[in-house]
């Protein structure tokens, strides 16, 4: 399948992007090209751009996720495994367990993490990066692979915001200047141009009003749940 278009690059990294150029696409659509020599150029620019917006979206997200990170103490999959994030530190310890049977390492200790935080973290850090890569079978583990979809797509919507909101508002304006100063009478420049404003409006909304960090975070707590879950899946190291 095409880069950009397989069942977690499209929703997670081309999809915001998309929701970010929808506006204009709009405007293009439905007052500046018209006709089928439109659609069709605006099919094939669609096609080619959905590939690249795949990376710009991953690019954007992934540069914000540290300072997510260090702002929420941790990636939440690393706070599962410290003993001094934890309300129930023999949670921790049955998890430790859990996961040094799967791996065939034993995770530092409560003793061993208060002594060298630092090394602890590290060593969490590449066990979760192992159990990362025992359970990407989607079929397997399909709750793990939709927390991490819907992740990607809120996490990547965060890091285009401003690009978004600017978009947005300019796609308004223009929308708004040509409902007053092109040609036709009023109701086809309506038909024309208040599409776009409309979409543009309800994006300014959804940027101001619902993507922030807080909606990031929900499916990043769930993703670290099911993948702490997924542990009990796995076969123990041989």
């Amino acid at each position: 399948m095409p880069g950009g278009f397989d069942t977690y690059s499209f929703p997670a990294r081309t999809v915001p992007v998309l929701v970010v150029f929808l506006p204009p696409l709009v405007l293009l659509g439905g007052g500046v090209v018209s006709g089928a020599r439109g659609a069709i150029a605006s099919g094939v620019i669609l096609t080619v751009f959905s590939a690249l917006a795949a990376q710009l979206g991953r690019d954007r997200g992934k540069r914000l996720e540290p300072e997510l990170w260090r702002e929420w103490g941790g990636s939440p999959t690393l706070r599962r495994l410290r003993f001094r994030d934890a309300p129930n530190t023999r949670i921790v310890e049955r998890l430790h367990e859990r996961i040094g049977r799967v791996l065939g390492d034993a995770l530092p200790t409560r003793e061993e993490e208060a002594s060298a935080p630092v090394a602890a973290d590290a060593l969490y850090d590449e066990a979760t990066r192992r159990i990362i890569g025992m359970t990407r079978d989607r079929e397997h583990f399909p709750l793990l692979f939709a927390e991490n979809v819907s992740y990607g797509m809120r996490r990547n919507l965060l890091g285009l915001r401003p690009i978004g909101i600017a978009v947005a508002l300019a796609t308004a304006v223009i929308a708004a200047l040509l409902m007053v100063l092109a040609t036709g009478t009023f109701a086809d420049r309506a038909a024309r141009y208040v599409p776009a404003a409309t979409v543009s409006v309800a994006e300014l909304i959804l940027w101001i009003a619902v993507v922030n960090r807080r909606w990031v975070r929900v499916p990043a707590e769930a993703y670290a749940d099911r993948l702490v879950e997924a542990v009990d899946q796995l076969p123990p190291a041989e």
